[in-house]
C-alpha cells in the first residue's frame, strides 16, 4: 500500500467541512502533492514541516476551486516542480513520479474541470469533491451538471476502488457503499424536486414553500431556481442509462422549464440552455 499522509488546510466552513485535505503521496525518492489548497502562510508552513526535507515530484489539482488550487504554483516553485490539472492533464494520463503512476480520471459534474486520480495497484482514488467523507457534494447551477456527476459516479464505481481519499472529511473505506449513497441521494433529490413541480402545477408561486431534505444538516432547505435549473440536466441521465425516456422525461422538462424561466427572469441564454436540457 502507498505511504499516504494529509495536512488540512486551515479553512473549516460549511462547505469545506474541517478544511481542505491537501495529500502527500509517497513515491520512492520524491512525493506527490494533491490539492495544495488557498493560498495561505500557516497552510505552506504546514505542509513544509510535514514535508521534513522531502522532494515534491509533482504537485496535481482536482478542479480549479479556491479551496484546492491557489496554493499549487507557489509550493511548486519551491521544489522545481510541475503543477499538473485539467485541461492540460486528461482523461486517462498517466501521472509518473519517482516510482508510482497516478491515473487522472475526468470526473466532471461537481465541476466542469474535475479529476480523480487513481492508484490502480492500490485500488485508491483521489476523489476531490466528487465524493466527500461525509455529508454531499455541490452540484449547484450553472457550473454544476448532474447528469454529467451521475455518469462520474458510476466510473467511480466500475473501477471497485478499495479506499477514497476526498477532498474533505476522513478517508472512505466503504468506498462501493458510498459511491451508491451518493448516487441514491441525487436520484432522491431529482424525485423531490419533481414532485414539488408536479404538486406546483409548473407554476413558480407556490414552489418555493417546498421542503427538501436531502441529508440532515440541509434538513428544511427551500427549493430554489438554481435548485430546479440544476436538476433539468439530469433529465438525460435515467434515458442515457437504461436506452429509453423515461415516461414522466419530457413533462418534468417542461415544467422544471417553466419555474426556473420564471424565477430567473426569462434570460434568453438561459431558456436556450433549459431547452436543449443543460445547465
Amino acid at each position: 500500500m502507498t505511504e499516504v499522509s494529509r495536512v488540512i488546510a486551515p479553512n473549516p466552513g460549511p462547505y469545506t467541512g474541517p478544511g481542505t485535505n491537501t495529500w502527500i503521496v509517497g513515491a520512492g525518492p520524491v512525493v506527490v502533492v494533491i490539492d495544495p489548497g488557498p493560498d495561505d502562510d500557516a497552510h505552506l508552513a504546514a505542509l513544509n514541516k510535514r514535508l521534513s526535507g522531502k522532494t515534491v515530484g509533482v504537485v496535481l489539482v482536482t478542479h480549479g476551486h479556491p479551496d484546492h488550487l491557489p496554493l499549487a504554483e507557489r509550493l511548486a516553485r519551491q521544489f522545481q516542480a510541475t503543477v499538473q490539472r485539467y485541461p492540460e492533464l486528461g482523461d486517462a494520463d498517466i501521472v509518473r513520479a519517482g516510482t508510482l503512476n497516478l491515473t487522472a480520471l475526468y470526473t466532471p459534474g461537481h465541476s466542469a474541470d474535475h479529476l480523480c486520480f487513481l492508484i490502480a495497484e492500490d485500488r485508491a482514488i483521489f476523489t476531490g469533491d466528487l465524493v466527500l467523507g461525509q455529508g454531499s457534494s455541490m452540484v449547484t447551477y450553472p457550473e454544476g451538471d448532474v447528469a454529467a456527476y451521475l455518469r462520474s459516479l458510476d466510473r467511480l464505481a466500475a473501477l471497485q476502488p478499495r479506499i477514497l481519499f476526498p477532498g474533505h472529511w476522513d478517508p472512505v473505506t466503504e468506498a462501493a457503499a458510498k459511491i451508491e449513497e451518493y448516487r441514491h441521494h441525487r436520484l432522491e433529490r431529482e424525485a423531490q424536486i419533481l414532485a414539488e413541480v408536479n404538486r406546483g402545477g409548473g407554476t413558480a408561486p407556490d414552489l418555493p414553500s417546498g421542503d427538501v431534505a436531502p441529508f440532515p444538516q440541509t434538513a428544511g432547505a427551500r427549493l430554489t431556481p438554481q435548485a430546479a435549473a440544476s436538476f433539468v440536466t439530469q433529465r438525460e441521465y435515467p434515458s442515457q442509462r437504461e436506452g429509453h425516456s423515461s415516461p414522466r422525461s419530457h413533462q418534468s422538462m417542461q415544467s422544471v422549464t417553466i419555474v426556473c424561466q420564471q424565477h430567473l427572469h426569462k434570460k434568453p441564454s438561459l431558456r436556450e440552455n433549459l431547452r436543449d436540457g443543460r445547465s
